[in-house]
Protein backbone atom coordinates (compact mmCIF):
# COMPACT_ATOMS: atom_id res chain seq x y z
CA UNK A 1 0.00 0.00 0.00
CA UNK A 2 1.57 3.26 -1.08
CA UNK A 3 1.85 6.17 1.31
CA UNK A 4 1.16 9.77 0.37
CA UNK A 5 3.99 11.64 2.06
CA UNK A 6 5.58 15.06 1.80
CA UNK A 7 8.62 16.60 3.41
CA UNK A 8 7.71 18.65 6.46
CA UNK A 9 10.04 21.53 7.16
CA UNK A 10 13.41 22.48 5.78
CA UNK A 11 16.28 20.03 5.69
CA UNK A 12 19.21 20.72 7.98
CA UNK A 13 22.45 21.47 6.10
CA UNK A 14 24.43 18.21 5.81
CA UNK A 15 27.55 19.36 7.67
CA UNK A 16 27.49 16.65 10.32
CA UNK A 17 25.69 13.36 10.78
CA UNK A 18 22.79 13.11 13.25
CA UNK A 19 23.81 11.61 16.57
CA UNK A 20 22.15 9.04 18.77
CA UNK A 21 20.82 5.52 18.21
CA UNK A 22 18.36 4.63 15.43
CA UNK A 23 14.87 5.81 16.34
CA UNK A 24 11.48 6.73 14.90
CA UNK A 25 8.81 9.11 16.21
CA UNK A 26 5.30 10.17 15.22
CA UNK A 27 3.79 13.44 16.41
CA UNK A 28 0.34 14.99 16.24
CA UNK A 29 -0.32 18.74 16.24
CA UNK A 30 -3.03 21.28 15.49
CA UNK A 31 -3.12 24.53 13.56
CA UNK A 32 -3.94 27.96 15.01
CA UNK A 33 -7.66 27.27 14.59
CA UNK A 34 -7.43 24.00 16.51
CA UNK A 35 -7.84 21.74 13.46
CA UNK A 36 -5.90 18.50 13.48
CA UNK A 37 -2.88 18.43 11.17
CA UNK A 38 -1.69 15.26 9.38
CA UNK A 39 0.73 13.23 11.51
CA UNK A 40 4.47 13.77 11.07
CA UNK A 41 6.87 10.83 11.05
CA UNK A 42 10.59 11.29 11.62
CA UNK A 43 13.44 8.79 11.72
CA UNK A 44 16.86 9.50 13.16
CA UNK A 45 20.25 7.84 13.46
CA UNK A 46 19.49 5.53 10.53
CA UNK A 47 23.15 4.52 10.15
CA UNK A 48 24.24 5.16 13.75
CA UNK A 49 26.36 2.49 15.36
CA UNK A 50 28.03 1.64 12.07
CA UNK A 51 26.40 -1.74 11.46
CA UNK A 52 24.34 -0.65 8.45
CA UNK A 53 27.10 1.64 7.17
CA UNK A 54 29.41 -1.38 7.29
CA UNK A 55 26.86 -3.48 5.40
CA UNK A 56 26.74 -0.83 2.65
CA UNK A 57 30.53 -0.84 2.38
CA UNK A 58 30.44 -4.65 2.18
CA UNK A 59 28.18 -4.40 -0.87
CA UNK A 60 24.79 -5.02 0.76
CA UNK A 61 22.05 -2.46 0.04
CA UNK A 62 19.92 -1.38 3.01
CA UNK A 63 16.12 -1.16 2.98
CA UNK A 64 14.09 1.19 5.19
CA UNK A 65 10.51 -0.03 5.45
CA UNK A 66 8.13 2.47 7.08
CA UNK A 67 4.58 1.82 8.26
CA UNK A 68 2.13 4.18 9.94
CA UNK A 69 -1.04 2.80 11.53
CA UNK A 70 -4.09 4.71 12.69
CA UNK A 71 -5.71 2.94 15.62
CA UNK A 72 -8.98 3.68 17.38
CA UNK A 73 -8.92 3.31 21.15
CA UNK A 74 -11.58 0.92 22.46
CA UNK A 75 -12.11 0.62 26.21
CA UNK A 76 -13.18 -3.02 26.47
CA UNK A 77 -12.16 -4.72 23.21
CA UNK A 78 -8.66 -4.59 21.68
CA UNK A 79 -7.90 -1.33 19.92
CA UNK A 80 -9.02 -1.31 16.31
CA UNK A 81 -6.73 -0.77 13.33
CA UNK A 82 -8.56 1.82 11.22
CA UNK A 83 -6.08 2.21 8.38
CA UNK A 84 -2.39 2.14 7.54
CA UNK A 85 0.10 3.31 4.92
CA UNK A 86 3.51 1.93 4.01
CA UNK A 87 6.47 3.27 2.08
CA UNK A 88 10.06 2.24 1.51
CA UNK A 89 13.49 3.59 0.72
CA UNK A 90 16.57 1.69 -0.42
CA UNK A 91 20.16 2.88 -0.01
CA UNK A 92 23.05 1.66 -2.16
CA UNK A 93 26.73 2.58 -2.06
CA UNK A 94 28.62 2.89 -5.36
CA UNK A 95 31.99 1.23 -4.70
CA UNK A 96 33.67 3.19 -7.51
CA UNK A 97 32.61 6.71 -6.51
CA UNK A 98 31.95 5.99 -2.82
CA UNK A 99 28.66 7.89 -3.22
CA UNK A 100 25.24 6.89 -1.90
CA UNK A 101 22.03 6.42 -3.90
CA UNK A 102 18.69 6.78 -2.11
CA UNK A 103 15.70 5.38 -4.02
CA UNK A 104 12.20 5.93 -2.63
CA UNK A 105 9.03 3.98 -3.40
CA UNK A 106 7.39 7.28 -4.34
CA UNK A 107 9.66 7.34 -7.40
CA UNK A 108 12.29 9.79 -6.16
CA UNK A 109 16.00 9.10 -6.46
CA UNK A 110 18.75 11.14 -4.77
CA UNK A 111 22.55 11.00 -4.73
CA UNK A 112 24.80 11.92 -1.80
CA UNK A 113 28.56 12.28 -1.58
CA UNK A 114 28.79 11.64 2.16
CA UNK A 115 27.22 9.52 4.87
CA UNK A 116 26.29 12.67 6.82
CA UNK A 117 24.29 14.03 3.88
CA UNK A 118 22.52 10.68 3.48
CA UNK A 119 21.60 10.54 7.17
CA UNK A 120 20.18 14.06 7.05
CA UNK A 121 18.04 13.08 4.06
CA UNK A 122 16.72 10.01 5.89
CA UNK A 123 15.98 12.17 8.95
CA UNK A 124 13.79 14.71 7.12
CA UNK A 125 10.30 14.53 8.74
CA UNK A 126 7.35 13.51 6.57
CA UNK A 127 3.73 14.56 6.80
CA UNK A 128 1.56 11.49 6.10
CA UNK A 129 -1.95 11.65 4.67
CA UNK A 130 -3.64 9.38 7.21
CA UNK A 131 -6.43 11.15 9.06
CA UNK A 132 -9.30 9.79 11.20
CA UNK A 133 -12.86 10.17 9.96
CA UNK A 134 -14.79 9.74 13.19
CA UNK A 135 -14.87 11.71 16.42
CA UNK A 136 -13.58 9.05 18.79
CA UNK A 137 -10.22 8.66 20.50
CA UNK A 138 -7.30 7.64 18.27
CA UNK A 139 -3.53 7.27 18.23
CA UNK A 140 -0.82 6.50 15.67
CA UNK A 141 1.79 3.76 15.69
CA UNK A 142 4.87 4.28 13.50
CA UNK A 143 7.28 1.45 12.77
CA UNK A 144 10.53 1.21 10.84
CA UNK A 145 12.27 -1.97 9.71
CA UNK A 146 15.91 -1.50 8.69
CA UNK A 147 17.51 -4.50 7.02
CA UNK A 148 20.35 -5.40 4.69
CA UNK A 149 19.31 -7.03 1.42
CA UNK A 150 20.64 -10.06 -0.38
CA UNK A 151 21.02 -9.81 -4.17
CA UNK A 152 17.72 -11.61 -4.75
CA UNK A 153 15.92 -9.28 -2.35
CA UNK A 154 17.47 -6.28 -4.07
CA UNK A 155 16.25 -7.49 -7.46
CA UNK A 156 12.72 -7.92 -6.12
CA UNK A 157 12.81 -4.54 -4.38
CA UNK A 158 14.03 -2.76 -7.52
CA UNK A 159 11.27 -4.34 -9.61
CA UNK A 160 8.71 -3.35 -6.96
CA UNK A 161 9.97 0.24 -6.95
CA UNK A 162 9.62 0.32 -10.75
CA UNK A 163 6.11 -1.10 -10.54
CA UNK A 164 6.97 -4.34 -12.36
CA UNK A 165 5.39 -6.50 -9.65
CA UNK A 166 1.91 -5.04 -10.16
CA UNK A 167 0.72 -7.44 -12.89
CA UNK A 168 2.21 -10.43 -11.07
CA UNK A 169 0.40 -9.54 -7.87
CA UNK A 170 -2.93 -9.10 -9.64
CA UNK A 171 -2.49 -12.47 -11.39
CA UNK A 172 -1.13 -14.66 -8.60
CA UNK A 173 -2.55 -12.84 -5.60
CA UNK A 174 -0.67 -11.79 -2.49
CA UNK A 175 -0.41 -15.13 -0.70
CA UNK A 176 2.31 -16.80 -2.73
CA UNK A 177 4.29 -13.61 -3.07
CA UNK A 178 4.11 -12.96 0.68
CA UNK A 179 5.26 -16.50 1.42
CA UNK A 180 8.20 -16.05 -0.92
CA UNK A 181 9.20 -12.81 0.77
CA UNK A 182 8.88 -14.47 4.17
CA UNK A 183 11.20 -17.33 3.20
CA UNK A 184 13.80 -14.94 1.78
CA UNK A 185 13.69 -12.74 4.87
CA UNK A 186 14.08 -15.81 7.08
CA UNK A 187 17.18 -16.77 5.10
CA UNK A 188 18.53 -13.23 5.50
CA UNK A 189 18.03 -13.43 9.27
CA UNK A 190 19.85 -16.76 9.39
CA UNK A 191 22.67 -15.33 7.27
CA UNK A 192 23.54 -12.83 9.99
CA UNK A 193 22.91 -9.71 7.92
CA UNK A 194 21.89 -6.77 10.16
CA UNK A 195 18.21 -6.20 10.81
CA UNK A 196 16.54 -3.78 13.23
CA UNK A 197 12.89 -3.05 14.01
CA UNK A 198 11.76 0.20 15.66
CA UNK A 199 8.34 1.37 16.84
CA UNK A 200 6.81 4.48 18.39
CA UNK A 201 3.30 5.67 19.16
CA UNK A 202 1.70 9.07 19.47
CA UNK A 203 -0.34 10.43 22.32
CA UNK A 204 -4.09 9.83 22.31
CA UNK A 205 -6.13 12.47 20.49
CA UNK A 206 -9.59 13.29 19.19
CA UNK A 207 -10.18 15.00 15.81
Amino acid sequence: MAAVVAAAGAQTPPDSAPTGPPRIAVTVSRDAAGALRPPVVKAGGALAGGVFAAALHDGFPVRYGFRLELRRSVRILPDRLESQVEWEAIVLLDPLTNEYDLVRSSGGEEHFSSQAALEHALAVPFSVDLMPRGGEQYYYVASLLIESLSLSELDEAERWLRGDLGPALSTRGDVGNSLGRGVRRLLIRLSGLPRLGLESRSAYFRP
